[in-house]
């Protein structure tokens, strides 16, 4: 799990099980950065107030109705490649980059 700056964005990747996922770096709840938190197993936990969500899903578990904000990922060689543009995120970020 790291926190990464992207294109004025900051992000969140997570690799789980040879999987990458990636998120906004900020929790919904006082937008703290999530980076900053715990990963155990499949539960990311926010260090400021202990929200907890998901990491496969983004889905709040503590409380459920929180979710975070997911970018599409995909890997090209060696590549993580973001798609920033992508309508399925749930607010509309701006610009593309590939990170390495």
């Amino acid at each position: 799990m790291m926190g990464l700056d992207v294109g004025g964005n900051s992000i969140l990747l997570v690799n789980l099980d040879d999987r990458i996922y990636a998120y906004a770096d900020e929790c919904p709840h006082q937008k703290s950065r999530l980076s900053e938190g715990t990963l155990m197993q499949k539960t990311l936990r926010c260090a400021r107030h202990h929200w907890e969500f998901d990491v496969c899903t983004g889905h709040g578990i503590n409380p459920q109705n929180a979710c975070l904000k997911a970018f599409p990922v995909s890997i090209e060689n060696r590549d993580i490649l973001l798609d920033l543009d992508d309508e399925s995120s749930t607010e509309s970020p701006a610009g593309r980059e590939n990170q390495r």
